[in-house]
């Protein structure tokens, strides 16, 4: 099933980047199964497996739990997995607006990214004010 999805869900990323510049993006919608993930390999840059995929999400999620990223629960949080670089994944975290989860459908805010490098497994996450990755404590 998720196989069936992936095509399509890349579909409808490389369509949002064709709105307006000052418009976040908007993963699809969640599956009966929970939150959207979804992958965009970086220019030049070799796909992500799905056990890659899932491995980045489930780090991500103990991150997001241990750090406290956010008060929002887990299945209101959608997660888009990139190749940063050779060594490293990003994970974007965004707003997942739901009927159960609240807020307007046509928006997905980010909450934070981390990279994760994919060797050792440390995170780190962006910092606001300087743009610049920084170690989680």
């Amino acid at each position: 099933m998720a196989r069936c999805l992936l095509p399509a869900l890349l579909a409808a990323i490389a369509l949002a980047g064709c709105g307006r510049s000052d418009e976040a993006p908007k993963p699809a919608a969640p599956t009966a199964s929970g939150p959207t993930v979804a992958s965009t390999p970086a220019a030049g840059a070799p796909a992500i497996s799905s056990a890659d995929q899932a491995k980045a999400v489930d780090l991500a999620r103990a991150a997001i739990e241990k750090y406290k990223l956010t008060t929002l629960p887990q299945e209101c949080l959608s997660f888009l997995v990139d190749r940063a670089d050779d060594t490293h994944n990003s994970v974007e975290v965004l707003e997942n607006h739901t009927p159960a989860c609240g807020g307007d459908p046509n928006t997905a805010p980010r909450i934070v990214t981390l990279l994760i490098d994919n060797h050792t497994g440390a995170l780190q996450k962006d910092d606001p004010a300087t743009g610049e990755y920084v170690p989680l404590k």
